[in-house]
């Protein structure tokens, strides 16, 4: 009984250092995260949006090792609300409004892929109203007093990983950052075009809540790495 006692005893002391060193080869990489909560409020009763991030930035930091394979996921996570009020009347037969939110991804200082210096659309929605019945009747042609409104309000949630790799060590700063861009039939995008009034003709957008989360990984060459094109 005695020496099989030593014998157990003696393989689970040569298992130990197997064990360990295992478990070492499998830990997790480093993570970090920022989380904002404030909500962006879709009305039932107009479809107005309130709330929302107050300003459009959410950053952390994490630190890596010197390492050629360490790469980082970069999650950044927003809930966005979309607005937009198309109407048309006798003499004006067509209308059209588009709402975008656009997210940029920074790593300290420089875009992150495949953010290549314009962002990446979260959102983005385009709306047209047309009609020439108001000009065959009578009545709306005289007194231009027909009028047709579309509005339309959207919340969804919306996900993208960005990928930095070859990071190498040492202490990154990431840093996302959002555009709420409106047009009103011009073909070209501008946050000044949104409108914070809801009214005819006009359109809108809002943010939260967001999330960020940055994972560290190790992107071997054998399991394919990071091809980015």
């Amino acid at each position: 009984m005695k020496r099989l006692n030593l014998s157990l005893a003696a393989a689970f002391a040569l298992a130990m250092p197997i064990v360990a060193s295992s478990a070492f080869a499998q830990s997790s990489g480093n993570f970090a995260a920022q989380v904002l909560t404030p909500q962006c409020v879709l009305s039932s009763a107009d479809g107005s949006l309130s709330g929302g991030i107050a300003g459009t930035e959410m950053d952390t930091s994490i630190k890596t090792p010197n390492s050629s394979q360490t790469a980082l996921l970069i999650t950044p996570s927003l809930v966005t609300g979309l607005y937009t009020n198309t109407n048309i009347y006798t003499s004006k037969s067509l209308s059209s409004e588009t709402a975008a939110v656009v997210v940029h991804v920074t790593m300290d200082g420089n875009p992150v892929a495949p953010d290549t210096g314009s962002g990446v659309i979260y959102d983005e929605r385009f709306q047209q109203l047309s009609s020439t019945l108001f000009s065959q009747l009578t009545e709306c042609a005289n007194n231009d007093n027909c009028n047709i409104d579309l509005v339309l309000s959207t919340a969804s949630a919306h996900s993208f990983n960005f990928v930095a790799p070859s990071v190498g060590g040492g202490n990154h700063h990431l840093v996302v950052t959002w555009s709420f861009l409106c047009d009103n039939g011009t073909g070209t995008l501008t946050a000044a075009a949104c409108s914070s009034n809801f009214t005819k003709n006009s359109a809108a957008a809002c943010a939260g809540p967001g999330s960020l989360t940055v994972q560290q990984v190790d992107a071997f060459s054998q399991s394919g790495g990071v091809n980015i094109q």
